[in-house]
């Protein structure tokens, strides 16, 4: 699975079209890496093996084997293993609100999906096979997987996600969601800000850029860093430079120092004095298991 950003830092989801607004991703961690990104599109992750870490503005949660994770429209989150040597191998379920609601206000998108895709509070709903209804939806997720090995499936997955969605609904009227001190006007802001990160992480770029790109000042922007994805702005934007060298080690040939100049970085050994601290090694290192891996 490929993970690509927009410039808005929205993700991108491959396999995902305007003629068919569903897709299933197979996707297997520490192998892939999911940044900090959010999608119009709803999703289900079920986990196949291994301990998944997903962290939102709420929080970080970890789901284990047979359990899995409803994430709401624009949430805001990353996900990964909660243990860097343990491999986990998840089933990621992308489908845009119009798979189910149809036409613009339709009574399917007014009753059935708006109720969910419009609640602020709620970012994601676990589940853990607690009761009879995860238990059901849990099962019609293994079910909805074995069916995408078959062809010209389109209709039946709809089917299957509608009964998914009226269990999803039920469940969600029978558990007290938890306010989530997130207002609307900071998700717009980081958002803002992130995407003035990915546009320009190349370049020497300072707190009160990346503050000013949002029209706030650098107090605020630090808020908004901590409270939503529980880190500053400068750690996030190390974490993306490093993200975007690791794409840069994996797909191309380029020497260390190149890759460290066009990431951000202001020579080479801070680069791999950073990458080591961030990824346990050094981008040599990196490269040459990537390559391997890829080997065998």
């Amino acid at each position: 699975m490929k993970i690509k950003i927009r410039e808005n830092q929205a993700e991108e989801i491959e396999g995902l079209s305007t003629e068919y607004p569903f897709v299933l991703h197979h996707v297997t961690f520490p192998e892939t890496s999911i940044p900090w990104h959010w999608h119009e599109e709803f999703e289900f992750d079920y986990v196949i093996s291994g301990t998944m870490e997903l962290t939102t503005s709420a929080g970080t949660y970890t789901f284990h084997e047979n359990e899995a994770v409803f994430l709401n429209s624009n949430v805001l989150c990353t996900m990964g293993c909660s243990e860097e040597r343990t491999k986990v191998t998840i089933n990621s379920f992308l489908f845009h609100p119009v798979l189910l609601g149809g036409h613009f206000k339709s009574i399917f998108e007014t009753k059935y999906v708006e109720p969910v895709s419009q609640n602020k509070k709620l970012q994601i709903l676990e589940l853990r096979g607690k009761t009879k209804r995860q238990q059901f939806i849990l099962s019609k997720l293994r079910q909805l997987s074995k069916l995408q090995e078959k062809e010209d499936t389109e209709l039946q997955t709809r089917n299957l996600l509608s009964e998914i969605w009226l269990f999803l609904l039920e469940e969600l009227k029978a558990q007290k969601l938890p306010d989530i001190p997130v207002s609307s006007i900071q998700q717009d802001r980081i958002q803002t800000m992130m995407s003035y990160i990915h546009e320009h992480y190349r370049e020497k770029i300072s707190l009160e850029d990346i503050a000013r790109s949002a029209a706030v000042g650098r107090r605020e922007c630090l808020r908004c860093f901590q409270t939503l994805i529980h880190k500053s702005p400068f750690a996030y934007l190390m974490d993306y430079r490093v993200e975007m060298a690791q794409r840069l080690l994996r797909t191309s040939s380029l020497p260390i120092l190149d890759i460290a100049l066009q990431t951000g970085f202001s020579s080479e050994a801070y680069f791999c004095k950073v990458f080591k601290r961030t990824c346990g090694k050094t981008p040599n290192t990196y490269r040459k298991s990537y390559r391997s891996s890829k080997e065998s």
